[in-house]
């Protein structure tokens, strides 16, 4: 599934050292094309790679707010390292004029318009995005779709493939980087949420896939929903749940 990383959580670091690398690559580039740094020989590459090294090193230190512009970042760092491994590679120039330059400047420019927003949400999605979904389902196991049942605790088991079910409720920080692992359960009855508990065994080191809860229903015919959510009690999108309709007496 893709990895989704948490605003200045794990990751941030590596992705803060890529987008001052290509900064710092995009800047020799531009000396290039201005005639200030030669650009037409292997040798020529020594300046360049040892700047956008020493840069990188430095990146981490504002990891915080410089990780959250990957999406642009990654694009522009690919684009200029290949600009300047084609100037010194091969016959090609980077001059104000020449094809590599005004090439180089098209595709940096399309690459981080189109590969912005896919960059973000796979790899630093702002905390207020959804975790996305992949192949976690949850199944309400019993009662089965139009069971008849007598009114009040009716016992529910529920079991969640593709994923697992941890605490109640677990603060993000606790929980791994795969979304689905250790989630939590949220039931509700009409349309009416209601709190549930399952098993303490169910934890984020040693999950379940199935538990037992219990949910009050009332009489006449109701429906029964259970949504499988992060383990932070946030929904996926698209949402996981599943639904039975039951009456009572």
């Amino acid at each position: 599934m893709s990895p989704l990383v948490a605003h200045a959580g794990p990751g941030s670091t590596w992705q803060a050292a890529v987008v001052v690398a290509g900064v710092a690559l995009t800047i020799c580039v531009l000396l290039a094309v201005a005639g200030r740094i030669p650009m037409s020989s292997p040798q020529d590459l020594l300046v360049p790679l040892a700047a956008s090294a020493i840069a990188a090193s430095l990146g981490p230190l504002g990891h915080t707010w410089i990780s959250d512009v990957i999406g642009l970042g990654l694009p522009l760092a690919v684009v200029s390292l290949l600009a300047l491994l084609l100037a010194a590679l091969t016959p090609l120039d980077l001059t104000p004029a020449s094809p590599l330059a005004l090439g180089s400047l098209a595709l940096a420019a399309v690459s981080m318009y189109l590969l912005y927003t896919p960059l973000t949400i796979a790899l630093h999605p702002p905390p207020d995005m959804l975790p996305l979904a992949d192949d976690a389902e949850v199944t309400i196991v019993e009662p089965t779709d139009g069971a008849a049942l007598d009114a009040g605790p009716v016992p529910v088991t529920v079991e969640v493939s593709g994923g697992s079910i941890g605490p109640v409720f677990t603060p993000l920080e606790d929980l791994s980087l795969d979304p689905e692992e250790a989630g939590s359960l949220q039931v509700f009855v009409d349309g009416d949420r209601q709190e549930v508990a399952w098993d303490d065994a169910c934890s984020v080191s040693d999950p379940c896939t199935r538990v037992d809860i219990e949910v009050e229903v009332p009489a006449g015919e109701s429906q029964v929903a259970v949504e499988f959510v992060r383990g932070d009690g946030t929904p996926f999108a698209p949402l996981v749940i599943d639904r039975v309709t039951v009456s009572a007496d």
